[in-house]
Order: structure tokens, then sequence, then C-alpha cells
């Protein structure tokens, strides 16, 4: 599999973390080159760069960016003999020895490569990420996609196992980086808050929790003593948006204000900056579906606060797909739910700034009750039963005309003009079914995206309105008739 991707020098990724550790104009062996994305960047800080890749076509790419490239599998050792004599300052092997089947055998190949002062700098991903470890908990193991999980990993890495692999290749770790990665952020789509409190709490403690990748920095050494990583600061949160502009056909996402609330805490006051006058704005309230707490909003300009209430019908505006279901706490349906202040227009325009205090609570029984989020399965269940009584009805009724309609054909020939309109009776009915259909696979979509939600394991105690949900959402579904 040949990786594409695009290599931002002044980012946070492993390659720009890794980038940083090469001194411009060294001499450099790149392993695992792909297409070259990272290869340029080298070429451009005065690096000599040789590069080693499995794939032809991608090494076409990487190659002109290169003084010397090599097309070899690096589970073989023959490639070595095409490099020749050549010592290299820094050797990269960036989430390369995870799709190895002998990832330690290669560093110990590399070893008599590296210069006296070189240095070997490393990727893998960290298989003890506090999502999998969630999903080993809950007898879920599924590989697929780029990630921790990528189909090709033949090996999989923690820091302590990475240690010791470069100790026994005759490596010691001189320095250790990360990324981090928030377990709702990964491809495994973790919810913490849905976790059994003791075990939430014991998976946010670790000092790795949410170690994504690891970055190491080594140098040869004979019996020398690595150093272990320190703790790696990572809070989970969920981001809430501000969206504004002139009117509300202008809200964009990609021009959205963003704050993080913790999860699982304390309320907190967020602020969002207007860095113009607003004619429309929305908070869009987090990227998941869960429970929010709005406790007060407030519009100010400088000093002087021009307008503030609390978050109940007189002061909020609520969007399609969130919830009241207590005095402060709104259920948000879909991954976009909003609400706005209903402060006046003339208020709004005068702002610079949105200030709200919020909470995401945790609130999770030990039970394994799920009333939530059952209830609104429940309600689309409901629906999407009803949605197909409706389109059996219509088929019904589509198979009656095409009987009457043959039966006409034959009957009334010299009929033209009857037969059109039966045949018009007939689209009109198909167009209702295919409608109602859509309806149906829309239905399903959603029933199914709350089976997964139930399946992480969302529940929230507190919420003791929830049984009149399905009939409110029933009832809002069909426009209030």
């Amino acid at each position: 599999m040949s990786y594409r991707r695009v290599f931002d020098a002044g980012g946070a990724d492993s390659l720009a973390k890794l980038a940083r550790w090469v001194r411009p104009g060294s001499s450099v062996l790149e392993l695992g080159a792909a297409t070259g994305y990272f290869t340029e960047h080298l070429h451009t800080q005065g690096c000599t760069v040789d590069i080693v890749e499995v794939d032809a076509a991608a090494a076409a790419e990487a190659g002109q960016f290169a003084r010397r490239m090599v097309i070899a599998d690096l589970d073989a050792d023959a490639w070595i003999r095409e490099i020749g004599g050549a010592r290299y300052d820094t050797i990269i092997c960036a989430d390369v020895i995870e799709h190895l089947r002998d990832g330690e055998a290669l560093l110990a190949r590399l070893r008599p490569l590296l210069a006296d002062d070189g240095e070997l700098l490393l990727s893998v991903p960290n298989v003890a990420h506090s999502a999998l470890i969630a999903n080993l908990l809950d007898e879920r193991f599924e590989y697929g996609g780029e990630g921790l999980l990528d189909p090709t990993h033949l090996k999989l890495y923690t820091w302590r196992s990475l240690a010791t692999a470069l100790d026994r290749a005759g490596y010691a770790v001189r320095a250790w980086d990360a990324t981090t990665v928030a377990p709702f952020e990964t491809e495994l789509r973790v919810r913490s808050e849905g976790l059994a409190p003791a075990l939430r709490d014991a998976l946010a403690r670790r000092p790795h929790a949410f170690v994504y990748q690891w970055l190491v920095r080594a140098t040869a050494a004979h019996g020398g003593s690595s150093v272990a990583p320190p703790p790696v600061e990572a809070g989970e949160e969920v981001p809430v948006r501000l969206l504004y502009g002139p009117d509300a056909a202008s809200l964009s996402l990609e021009r959205a204000v963003t704050a993080g609330l913790p999860i699982g805490g304390a309320r907190v006051t967020l602020e969002w900056p207007l860095a113009m006058p607003a004619g429309a704005l929305r908070l869009v309230l987090a990227d998941r579906v869960g429970v929010i707490e709005v406790h007060a909003l407030s519009l100010a300009s400088g000093d002087e606060i021009l307008w503030s209430g609390d978050a109940d019908a007189a002061h909020v505006v609520l969007g399609p797909a969130a919830l009241r279901v207590g005095d402060h706490a709104f259920a948000l349906t879909a991954p976009d739910a909003w609400i706005a202040p209903d402060a006046p227009p003339e208020v709004v325009a005068r702002a610079d700034r949105l200030s709200a205090a919020l909470a995401w609570p945790a609130g999770i029984t030990a039970d394994g009750g799920y009333t939530v989020f059952a209830a609104l399965a429940q309600a689309r269940e409901s629906d999407r039963a009803a949605a197909g009584r409706h389109a059996d009805t219509l088929l019904a009724a589509v198979r009656v005309l095409e009987q009457q309609a043959e039966a006409e054909r034959a009957a009334q020939a010299g009929a033209p003009d009857a037969l059109a309109r039966r045949d018009d009776d007939i689209r009109s009915l198909e167009a209702a079914v295919a409608a109602s259909n859509d309806e149906i696979a829309r239905l399903e979509a959603a029933a199914a995206a709350q089976e997964r939600i139930i399946a992480y394991r969302q529940s929230f105690r507190w919420w003791i309105a929830l049984p009149l949900l399905g009939v409110r959402l029933w009832w809002r579904r069909l426009g209030g008739r």
C-alpha cells in the first residue's frame, strides 16, 4: 500500500516533529519514502537523501528528490549492498517497522549505516492508546483503514516494547516525543463519557492515555541506558463552534470559531470573539450526539454586557436537532445540533463576543440502562414501521392500477386519452413510493446511528424526562399535525 499525504513542516503530526530533529544539510537515509512528500522537504533543507521504497511507482515519484533510489522489500537485506558503504547522519523510519515481519532485524541492519554521531529517527503507532484498551474491554479488536489498526500492520508496539526492540538491536533512546489524539477523534470513535465511571477514570489517569504515535530519537550504543518517555498531558474536550455572518445563509463550519469544552467536568465559561458585526449567529454545541448543559449565554461589547439570559425558551432558539430535556439540559440528536441566543438583531450587530456557561456531563449509570437513547431509537423504529406500512399500501395501489391499465388497454385500444390518464396515475403513485422508500432509508440510517450510540453505552441517569421524548420526536416529524 502506498500512502499519499501532504507534508506541513509547521504542523503537529509525526512527520513534522521528526523533521525538526533533522539537521539541515545532513545526509539522510529515508526508509518507506512512499511518493516523496517528506523526501521533498528534506531536499529543500539541503539534505542529501537516499531512499528505499517497496512500491516502484511511488519510488519513481520520490526519486526526483533523492540522490539514490532503491526499490526493495525492507524485510529482506539485499538492498544493503545497493547502498554500498554509505553512512548517514540520520536514518528515518517513519511508520515503517510495524509493517514488517521482523522490524527488529531491520533495526539491527541499520546500525552499521549510522555515522559516528548519527541518529535513528523512528515513529510507530501506540497500541496502548486508551481507545484501543476500551475496545478490548468491550471485546472489540477490528482492523480497517489507516490508523492504529491498519490491516497492513504486522507488529504492534507500546513504548516499552519499542524500547526493548531498540535496545536489543544496539541503540539507546535519547529522546521521546508523541502525537496525541482523544479517543473520540481516533478512527475507533470511542465515547469516554459512555464508559463505566471507574473505567473512564482509570484510563484517563494513565500517563500516556492519548498517545497515538511514539516518536524516538536514538543513537548507536553498546549497553547504553535508554530514557523513558515523560508523562504526556492531554485533555479530552468536545468542540463548541460559533458560526456568525451577515445572515443565516452565510453561516459556515469552515469559518467557525471553536472553543473546547472538557468532558465530564464542572461547568465552565467559554468565550468566542466576533471579528466583525454579525447579523446571525449559531452555537454548534458539539461534533457528536449526546447531552450538554447550557446554564447561561451573554453578548458583550468591550466591558459592556449587551444581553444575557438563561437557556430557557424565552432566551434561546433551538435548532432542529437540539431537544430540551431539563432546565439546562439539551439532547443533541445530530452532530450539528445548534442553539442561538434570542437577542434583538441590533444587539447581535453590536456584540464583539459571545460567552456561554456550559458543561458536558459524564453522568453514566452503572447499571447498564440506556433509557435516553433507547427512547430515541424506539421513536425512530416506530416512524420506520409506519413508513413501511404506508409504502406497502402504495405498492398495493400501484399493482391494482397496473392490472386495471392492462385490462383497459385490451378493452379500449381506441381510447388513448383514458390510458394516458391511467399511466399518469401510476407514475404519480410510483413517485410516492420512491419518496416513501427514501424516507425509510433515512429512518433506517438514523436508527442505525442510534444503535451505535447505544452500543457505546451512553446513558444518563438524571435524564428523567425522556419517557416522553419518543412522542415529541414523532410529533415533530409530523410537523405538528
